[in-house]
This record gives structure tokens, sequence and C-alpha cells, in this order.
């Protein structure tokens, strides 16, 4: 029997093929997406140590066509021709593939992904042209801070141990003769590629049988072959080689201290997960803490511990301390409060009460995990079939057996000075040896020695206490009948709130959106820093409750807007309240102290300095919203962040609450007096007395002409160029919303496959719907590791304008395709509970509190046709405004 989550109405079976694959499959009639996955259990520690990415490029290699269905770009177009996803990752021990489709379309794409697995075509030429794009993606991680680490850690590991290599690859060590390589890959696909060695994952609107059905045709050809035996490994490190002290000096600016540990492989049939339970005790944020402490000192900004290296026969578990400049001269010190905070946790924080409420929580987990999105869920699904027995397929990552203290305390008992592996990462570390591949300065200095520091601080470190948000799941039927669209509960002016029953929330949760819109300006660059900075400092006022509220199950995430603070919530009733109460009355009350005020801006002055060396091409993408919807480069904001003292930022709270509007949406199985209920906590906590109604303002956009061409230039750091066009649309209409919805579908599968696969400039290529505000957009980008910007920028233009561009030599049947996979999206997104939370608050930021807005889209889209669009792209959309993005 398969244990499924309580209540659960999916149906699930598990059958073995004759081949000897192994499938698992949910039929789950409401599901608005089917999806497939397959896991093979073999990854980048199974390739041969003298051919570095050869799983890698396998993974690549058979997205680019099979015997049956030959063209590079068929299973593509066919999945998000339907609007479907679909992707693919290489790990050290499991290769995934996966995607999800519209249910009416899982039967096609099953046929094109089975074949994936019993006849690739696996061309010279297509190994040739995809080793250049595997090379391209190593290029553009060089200088990825986490990758040196890795890399520096990686050369004091066991050289025989496969977590020791270079996986990644790139043109050197894939750099055999496409007819040598080609050989090499075979061999490797025959050896591990086979149905014994693969675990299936299916989801579908169909009934068991027929999925059944399904699945023995399409897969019954993978040849059978053997699971190979798994090889024994040394210990990650060799013995007597702890403890040790690496330094190493990162790409960007960057403090850290990192203590790792070898330990025993996780098993997962233990059913404990004890490192996750450490890594809590050790992460609390609360006062008196060990985060507490260091903050209170003004040397660490961030602490967590988790699991860095998951293999075989140890793992690594790791404690990263994020530091300042200032802490950085303190690492012996910071190093002996951690082991001072491990005795109290010995001491004192293994407790029974502690598992208990784990268990509620995992079985809470447990029972949402039916809600994620169909393609987390059946990637996840194809995983646990290698990890756990068929009866834990579900349950397995969720489940936790009996409090058993002696397995926390053997753990313990392996984060000792003794068994320390310490990397000290400043970027005034002067290396006298470099690590290959990620290329990184680093020494090996004298291992640590524990009595050389001493933690004067206090030493009754503060423990998790028990969490307050910890709440029996409601019972998810509303108390009234569900409603098409939102109905207004109040509107006074100055508070404006929404409420949507919905039947199908989600494990109960409720979605609460709710903007403070203040009545001073926001939109200046000034203003914008101290709203931001005013949210960095919200939550870390709030730091432990809202760890405390994220370890229950809230989401909660705050943001700026264009007038003001969004909150985006998602909860049982119970627990909003009680986050809307902590939340409003820190806003309100708190005094800004110079302690809190000064973490507040280190933190978001690192994470503004960090996000200037994201990749380019991410960078890119925040561009339009940046230089066309009146933000602010990270440059700019970082120069105003640093003239802003607490006296400004205290007058701005004022000038921003007072006074104050607020519009909220609340949708979720809720009643009526628990939506006056939130609603009553939120004018009561923010509003003061009867100021006028606050004026609500449409969000600015940088007025262009038909015809104008802009260049923004971005500063990066990392080699590649990378350019986007971005195609502003000329106003918010539904119609025009549609056309640019549907153009970015029609033109991704093309751009990627003539630039990406035909010619192989760059490794990012996409083209993307990107709306600015209530306005839609569309983007094309590509990064490249051999091109120039003025280059990319020739091969944008000569794709879009050229006589055989993809739009005006479009044949209908295809346009047909994009246009329903586009409308079965849409309509998908319009009836899940998340998604229509989502739209009916965009509607409202837009003044569209009649909701007509999906319904105008959907009718807009079924209405277009291919000669309407092919006008609009000659007429409107090629002449409009081309506003260039680069590095």
């Amino acid at each position: 029997m398969i244990h499924t989550p309580p209540g659960d109405r999916r149906r699930c079976r598990s059958l073995t093929l004759p081949n000897g694959l192994r499938v698992l499959l949910l039929c789950d009639p409401a599901a608005d997406q089917a999806g497939a996955a397959m896991s093979v259990g073999a990854g980048s520690g199974d390739e041969p140590p003298d051919c570095a990415g050869l799983a890698h490029l396998l993974e690549h290699m058979l997205f680019l066509g099979t015997e049956r269905y030959p063209a590079a770009e068929d299973f593509p177009a066919y999945v998000q021709g339907h609007g479907g996803r679909y992707n693919a990752t290489t790990e050290l021990d499991q290769t995934r593939y996966f995607f999800e489709i519209p249910p009416a379309q899982l039967d096609g794409a099953l046929e094109r992904f089975a074949q994936f697995f019993i006849a690739p075509r696996l061309t010279e030429s297509a190994i040739a042209q995809e080793r250049e794009v595997i090379d391209a993606e190593y290029r553009a991680r060089r200088q990825d801070d986490e990758q040196r680490i890795l890399g520096v850690i990686k050369q004091v590991l066991d050289p025989s141990h496969p977590a020791s290599r270079f996986l990644a690859g790139n043109r050197d060590t894939l750099g055999a003769a496409p007819e040598s390589l080609r050989r090499t890959l075979m061999a490797f696909r025959q050896r591990h590629y086979t149905a014994a060695n693969l675990r299936l994952a299916v989801v579908g609107g169909a009934s068991l049988d027929s999925l059944e059905r399904q699945v023995r045709r399409c897969f019954a050809d993978i040849p059978c072959g053997t699971r190979p035996a798994p090889v024994a490994h040394p210990p990650l490190l060799p013995p007597g080689s702890l403890p040790l002290r690496l330094a190493l000096q990162p790409t960007h600016r960057c403090h850290e201290l990192r203590l790792c540990f070898p330990v025993p492989a996780l098993r997962p049939d233990d059913y404990l997960q004890p490192w996750e339970y450490l890594g809590q005790l050790l992460a609390f944020r609360g006062p008196g803490s060990l985060y507490g402490q260091l903050m209170d000192r003004g040397w660490l900004t961030d602490i967590d511990g988790a699991v860095l290296l998951d293999t075989r026969p140890q793992a690594l578990f790791q404690i990263r301390l994020c530091l300042t400049p200032e802490g950085m001269g303190h690492t012996a010190v910071i190093t002996a409060a951690v082991f001072a905070c491990l005795r109290r946790i010995e001491a004192d924080g293994i407790a029974a009460w502690r598992h208990r409420e784990r268990q509620a929580l995992a079985d809470q987990r447990f029972r949402l995990a039916a809600t994620t999105s169909t393609l987390e869920f059946v990637k996840s699904l194809a995983d646990q079939l290698h990890r756990y027995p068929v009866a834990e397929a579900l349950r397995g990552p969720y489940r936790l057996d009996e409090f058993q203290p002696r397995v926390i305390r053997a753990c313990l008992a392996r984060l000792t000075p003794d068994n320390l592996l310490a990397l000290t990462i400043d970027p005034a570390v002067r290396g006298d040896r470099t690590s290959p591949w990620f290329p990184a300065p680093y020494r090996i200095a004298a291992a640590p020695d524990p009595g050389a520091a001493r933690w004067d601080g206090a030493l009754d470190f503060t423990l998790p206490p028990p969490n307050p948000f910890i709440m029996a799941m409601p019972d998810a039927k509303p108390g009234e009948a569900s409603a098409p669209v939102p109905r207004l509960l109040r509107d006074s002016g100055q508070s404006r709130v929404w409420y949507k029953p919905l039947a199908r929330a989600p494990g109960g949760h409720t979605t609460l959106y709710l903007n403070l819109v203040a009545a001073c300006p926001t939109h200046t660059l000034s203003a914008t820093v101290l709203t931001e900075l005013l949210i960095a400092w919200l939550e870390r006022e709030l730091a432990a409750e809202l760890q405390q509220a994220r370890a229950a199950g809230l989401e909660v995430a705050m943001s700026r807007h264009h007038q003001g603070i969004t909150l985006r919530a998602g909860g049982f009733p119970g627990q909003l309240d009680r986050l809307l109460q902590r939340l409003s009355s820190s806003l309100t009350r708190t005094r800004i102290t110079a302690a809190r005020f000064d973490q507040a801006r280190q933190g978001l002055q690192a994470r503004w300095y960090q996000r200037q060396h994201d990749p380019a091409f991410r960078r890119l993408l925040q561009l339009p919203e940046a230089r066309l919807g009146h933000g602010f480069g990270d440059e700019e904001r970082l120069a105003e962040l640093a003239t802003v003292r607490r006296e400004r930022l205290q007058a701005f709270r004022h000038a921003l609450l007072h006074p104050l509007g607020i519009d909220c949406l609340m949708a979720g199985p809720l009643d009526g007096a628990q939506a006056q209920r939130l609603a009553d906590v939120l004018e009561t906590r923010l509003l003061a007395g009867d100021p006028p109604a606050v004026e609500r303002r449409r969000p600015p956009i940088v007025p262009l002409q038909a015809g104008e061409a802009c260049h923004y230039r971005l500063e990066a750091s990392h080699p590649d160029s990378a350019v986007a066009l971005y195609l502003p649309g000329p106003d918010a209409s539904p119609l025009q919303e549609a056309r640019y919805r549907l153009l970015a579908a029609l033109l991704h599968d093309p751009f990627f496959h003539r630039l990406r696969i035909e010619r192989q400039l760059g490794y990012v290529v996409l083209a993307r719907y990107l709306p600015l505000h209530d306005r839609p957009g569309l983007i094309l980008l590509v990064q490249s590791p051999s091109l120039s910007v003025d280059e990319l920028q020739e091969q944008i233009r000569h794709f879009l304008t050229a006589p055989d561009a993809p739009l005006p030599t479009l044949d209908p049947e295809r346009f047909a395709h994009y246009r329903d996979g586009l409308l079965q999206t849409l309509q998908a997104q319009q009836r899940q509970p998340a998604q229509q939370a989502a739209r009916f608050w965009a509607d409202l930021a837009t003044g569209d509190a009649d909701f007509q807005r999906p319904r105008q889209l959907l009718q807009a889209v079924a209405d277009l046709t291919l000669e309407e669009l092919q006008r609009f792209y000659q007429a409107q959309l090629l002449p409009s405004p081309w506003v260039w993005l680069h590095t």
C-alpha cells in the first residue's frame, strides 16, 4: 500500500514493466496540469574520470532529437506550444528529466518523452555543437563564488572520491573527436540508461488504467539491463587530515566563515532527519541566540546549518556564517561561540517536545505536498522512487519516526574541533595556490586551535521556544458559497478590503495581499531606498517571529511598490491574525534602535552588492523596470543608502504612516467573520484617527516614442556579452496583453533553436513575455561568451526583421497550436486558487474592481488570427520603441 496524505482524493498505483522499469502513477482529475519525470540512478559521479561532463552532455543530447522524432525542436515545440514546461538536471548520483503539460496533451508528450530513453539520435554534429554549449555554460559559472568555494573544498577531499572531481565539463574535458566522444557517450548510456536503473512518475487526469496502458505502450521498449551495483567510495577526507583550515579569496565582496564536518552519509530510511533538527537550533534568530549575540556585536549578518555534500559513505555538514568586515577579524572567537552553542544544544536542546513539533510540521507539509505545482511534485516523485521503498514514495521525505535522542547526540558527537574543516572566505586573503576549473586563490593555513580563543559572551544561548504559529489545519471548506469574483468587504476611502471565499484553497491556506499606500511621494530615489531600508529593518526586528512563522508553513514576503509597501502572506486564518498583529505593532510602535538600524542597512547593502554580481541575463531581466518603470539601479541605490541616517528613516516612517491607506485582498476558505476579524486587526493597528482618503496613483512609466531606440548599459564584472531587446506595449488593454503573450510563445522556440542550437551563439537564449507594471512587453535576450554586444544586437535584429523571420512565415497550423496552448495555460491559471488570487490582486492594482480582465484576456486570445497578428507585428511591433539593454 502506498501511504498518501489523509483526505487525498488522488488515486495512485505502482507497477514494474516487463523490462524492469519501476513506475508510479497518480490519477488526479482535478489537476490543471499533467506531468511526468524520469530519474536515472546515475550522474556525474558515475562518468569516467577522464571525461568530466559526460553525464551532463548526455542530458543535453536527449532533447536534440530521437529516431522517431528527429527534429531537435520537436519535443520543446510540442510541450511549450501547448503551454507546458520542461527541464532536466544532472547531479552527482542522479539525472532528472521532467515536464508538465495540459492533461489533454499528456499522451503526445509521453510518446515523445519515452523516445529519449529508447532511441536518441546522438549525432556527431549535435555532440560537437552541444559540447560548445556546455563549455559556454561552464565559462558563465567560472566567477560564481559558490562554485569556487566548492572547488577549493574539493582540493582537500580524497582524490579517489567522485565528489573531488570537476563535474560540470567543458571543451577541454570533452575534447575527444566527436566520433570517439559518441562511442563513450553511447557506452555510458548503455550502462546506466537501462530500465532497471530508471524510475518514472506520471501524474494525469485520466484513470489509472488509462495511464497504465499509455505507459506500457510508450516505455516498454526501453532496454532492460541491470542496475549497476553501488561502487564503494572512500571517506570524503583522508584519515588524519583534520582539523584543517582553508582561506580563500572570493571574486565578489563576500565575508564568510564556514565550519564543515564530515559525517556519516544520510540514510533516508532512518526517517529522523537529525541534521535538519540541529540546523534549525543553530540558526535560531531570537534575542540571546547564537545569531542574536553575534549580531549584537556587529559581526554577523546571517547563519544557517545544512548538509553541503550528500554522498556515500560520508556527507559534509556545514555551518555557514555570513560575517561583516569587522566580524572577519574575530573568526576564532566566533568559532568558539559556535562550539559553545553546540554544548548548549547538547545540554538543553534535545527534547521530545521539539520532535513533536517537527512531526506536526512534517505531517502538515505532507498534507500540502499534493498542492505543489505539477512540475516540482512529479520531479520529486521520480527521485523518491530511487530513495525510498515504493510504499513511502510519497510520504518518505515527510516521515518522522519516534524520538531517538541518542541519534541526535551521535550527530553532535561529530561536530567537534578535531573533526573540523574551516573555511575563511575574505577578499583580503592572499593565496599561495589556485584551485583549477573555478579558479580561486587559496591557502592551507594552520589547523584551528580550539584553545586559541574563548567565547567571552553569555553561554546560555537562547534556543527556540515553542512555535506559536503551529496550529491545526482548519477545515478546507469555506464558510460561505464561493463567489466568482471578490466582494468588497469595506471601503472607507482610507481602507479598502476585498474578500474571496475559495473552496479549493491549497491545504486550507488563505492568501492575503496588503498594500500600505502612502500619501507622501515614494517613487524618488531617496524614498525608494528608505522604503527598502524600512522593510529590511522590519525583517530584522521580527527575525525570530518570521523564522518561526515560515517554519510553521506561512508564506511571508514584503516588498516595495510604487506607493509604499506590499505584504503577501499565506497561511491559516489564525496564523495570519497573529502575524498581522506582530507586523503592524512593530511597524507602528517599535523604536528604531541604532543597533537594528545598522544591522538592517548592512544587510541591505550586502544584498545589493551581491546582486551586482548575479549573472548578466538575470540583471538584464530586471532593467526594464529599473530604467523605464522609474526604478533605480543597484549602484544608485547603494550610493543613496550610504547617506541615510537613523533619524532620516524614523522621519520617513512617520511620513509614510501618517496618513496611510490600506488596500487588502483575502482569498481562501475563511468565512465572513474571519475576514472581518483580519480587517479589524489591520485597521486598528495601522490606521490612526480619521484622516482623508489617500489617493491611489498608477505606477509611472517613462514615455517612449514609436521608432525610438534607447540604450541602457549594465556594468557587469563577467566577461560574457549579454544583450536584451525590450519591446514595450503601447497600452494596457487585454488585446495588447493577448498579442504580446502569444508573440512571446511563438518566438521563443525559433529564437532558441536558431541562435542557441543552430548557430551556437550563447548559453542563455530566450524570448519571454515581460510586463512593465500593467503594460505588456516582450524581451529577447542572449548571453554569449564569444560574440560582442554589437554582433549580438545584429543577430537579434536580423531574427526579427529578415525575410525569413519566423512570424511573417508562420503557417496557420503552428499558429493555432500555440494559440490553443496559451488559452489552455491561461484557463488553468484562472482555475488555480493561488493564480486566481494573484490575478485579482493585479486587477485591483490597475483599478479594475469589476474583475473582468481575465475573461476579456481569454476572449482576446481566442479571437486572435494569424493575419491580424502578422499585421500587428509589421505595422506596430517592429516600429515600436526598441529598448536595448546590454553589458
